[in-house]
């Protein structure tokens, strides 16, 4: 039968599909972005480290490391310990990694996880602390809650004592085995010591050790600092224009012409703080730290947000009694350095083939000296007793691997013996180290002993 009429089908649309981009490490969003308790950078890293299943060092050497070509203030984390809190900050460190880290994830938030903002507006000396800091009744409560657990940039700055949430003194030593940990570290996990790897929130039967030991004014004024950093903090995405210096000595500028009617010296006893001090913030010649300008904003009842954002007419200063009490620092007297001592020691160490391979940091804490210190004086000395401990560090990696592929096979043999097959998760389930199998050696174990069974 002819057909009489023509059908219609549907047009198919030839042209090739646009797919997006594709990035080299997972996408992984950001906590708190826009809040007081954004995410830190680092903490950043442990978690993206934590989701490809390795070490924030491995992912630091074998993916930033090639972006960032420094060999100092790059992402080799063992240059580098003693300083990976400025990763967080707002230097020339924070910007590389930010880079680095946005071009392999293709995300373009990630500066907000830093100081980055903060550049031009508070002096970089003294603005972060050293060490990792933490808040163990947050940790539990994100536990307990199931929610991500996570290292808040707040925490991270030396001004920031006291959780605004708990009301506690936040710790800096783990404890378990009682060390500091650095703000980023090889085994760094988000919750957990990287130094013994154990839980830092709350552990039932032993009491808190931040437990305040504050008296109710310090408290007050902590728990006031921390929130006005973190109110900070959360509006600095969404400010329109880039934090000025300027409006620093402008505003400190009014509030002298207001307080004390244009008084530097009068103004500058009122809040405690030396006359040239404050002379030199309001001519805009030096920053006062955020500490300082925390403490000035206390004293006259204004948030540091509204120091820098409002319109210096528009505030109401709501001047307190209580004034800040002045912090006198002293230098801490120097340590004799007993040259002939350490390097008997360091030479000793060498040259008695029995000891066990010493890291540096292992050396100088048996020493009781600055590691700095012993590679100012001692470098080839130090380079020599690292490239040893490498070394050591690189032959028991390979047992352990050896001993990893002897406990797959026979895992694989008992499986099979059972009417089992082999798989790669079955076998990894039975291993004592199972995140082994990430190396090509175990894997290829595996394989060599189902080809041993013929399967």
């Amino acid at each position: 039968m002819l057909v009489s009429v023509l059908e219609t089908y549907e047009s198919w649309d030839l042209r090739k599909v646009a797919i997006p981009s594709r990035s080299r490490l997972y996408q992984l969003d950001p906590i708190g972005i826009g809040t007081p308790l954004v995410e830190s950078l680092t903490g950043y890293i442990s978690r993206l480290a934590e989701a490809h299943y390795v070490n924030p060092g491995v992912l630091m050497e074998k993916e930033l490391a090639t972006l960032v070509k420094k060999e100092y203030g790059g992402a080799n984390l063992h240059r580098i310990y003693n300083y990976t809190t400025a990763l967080n900050g707002s230097g020339v460190m924070a910007t590389d990694l930010v880079q680095a880290l946005e071009k392999l994830t293709l995300r373009d938030d990630l500066c907000f996880l830093t100081l980055l903002t903060w550049d031009k507006l508070f002096p970089s000396r003294n603005l972060l602390r050293s060490v990792r800091a933490w808040c163990p009744s947050c940790y539990q409560e994100w536990y307990e809650k199931e929610q991500l657990i996570y290292e808040p940039l707040l925490w991270s700055l030396d001004v920031v004592k006291i959780c605004p949430y708990h009301h506690h003194k936040l710790i800096f030593e783990c404890p378990h085995c009682h060390q500091k940990n650095t703000t980023l570290a090889w085994r760094s996990r988000s919750g957990y010591c990287s130094k013994c790897g154990e839980w830092l929130g709350l552990i039932p039967g032993i009491e808190s050790a931040n437990k305040n030991t504050l008296k109710k004014n310090e408290l007050e004024q902590g728990i006031w600092v921390a929130k006005a950093v973190g109110e900070l903090i959360a509006a600095t995405p969404y400010l329109h224009e880039a934090l000025s210096s300027t409006t620093i000595a402008l505003t400190l500028s009014k509030w002298v012409e207001q307080i004390a009617k244009g008084n530097i010296a009068e103004f500058a006893r009122q809040i405690n703080i030396p006359r040239n001090t404050v002379w030199l913030w309001c001519k805009g010649k030096n920053l006062p730290s955020l500490e300082a300008l925390t403490n000035v904003c206390y004293c006259f009842g204004v948030t540091i947000l509204s120091f820098l954002t409002e319109e210096t007419n528009n505030l109401s200063l709501s001047r307190k009694l209580v004034t800040t009490e002045v912090k006198t620092t002293f230098r801490a007297k120097s340590k004799a350095f007993d040259a002939e001592r350490v390097k008997s020691y360091l030479e000793a160490l060498l040259t008695n083939e029995q000891s066990s391979a010493l890291s540096m940091e292992q050396v100088a804490k048996e020493l009781k000296v600055d590691r700095r210190t012993i590679y100012k004086h001692f470098p080839h000395l130090c380079r020599a007793i690292s490239a040893r401990y490498a070394s050591y560090q690189k032959d028991y990696h390979q047992k352990i691997i050896e001993e990893c592929c002897q406990e797959v096979r026979l895992v694989a043999f008992e499986l099979h013996k059972q009417g089992k097959y082999p798989t790669e998760s079955a076998v990894s389930a039975l291993v004592s180290k199972p995140g082994y199998f990430r190396h090509k050696k175990v894997r290829l174990a595996l394989k060599e002993a189902n080809r041993e069974l013929e399967l």
